[in-house]
């Protein structure tokens, strides 16, 4: 049975890294015979969660009105959340930092994501430097109940196009093609 697969790139930097990343993963997804809707939360416009819990009142509907409006609807309709990711300064990025934290209208009308995956690259060659970032992907999977589909973790890139050829590419290809 095929999946609804949201990809989520979430760097500013286009052509980079990440996007040659989860361009290996949407094939392997596609070719699975998956559904794969990208989405670029590194260029939209999303303002940060105000703790107000207006969707809780509101049947989920968030009181900011910004792009993250037209991506609820696809996280309504997705069975996997994908982040394809850059790390900076040790985190994610505050774009996907804010999309992740407008997911709180989730928990006033939930999303049915079972699943998840985590495909990360970033400059430093030390692998551990890595691991706040990976804790917290893990901890917010186990918190939302989704399954970790896996984590492809790609070390020592920063130029654009340091990362072709670089295994990494055919881990994230695989990943893809083992969803379904």
């Amino acid at each position: 049975m095929s999946k609804n697969i949201l990809l989520v790139h979430a760097s500013p930097r286009e052509g980079g890294n990440s996007s040659i990343l989860a361009d290996w993963f949407e094939r392997g997804a596609l070719e699975a015979g998956n559904k794969v809707t990208r989405i670029d939360v590194g260029h939209a416009k999303i303002a940060g969660c105000m703790a107000c819990e207006y969707c809780f009142s509101h049947e989920g509907e968030c009181v900011n009105k910004d792009d993250m409006q037209k991506f609820y609807p696809l996280l309504h309709e997705a069975d996997v959340i994908v982040y394809a990711t850059p790390m900076y300064f040790y985190n994610f990025p505050a774009q996907l930092r804010a999309f992740q934290d407008r997911m709180f209208c989730g928990i006033a009308k939930p999303f049915g994501i079972t699943a998840t995956a985590l495909l990360l690259c970033f400059e430093d060659k030390d692998e551990t430097t890595c691991e706040p970032v990976v804790n917290s992907y893990r901890v917010a999977a186990n918190y939302c109940k989704q399954e970790n589909l896996g984590e492809v973790i790609v070390k020592g890139v920063y130029e654009k196009g340091a990362i072709e050829g670089n295994p990494g590419l055919q881990e994230a290809y695989e990943l893809g093609l083992s969803i379904k």
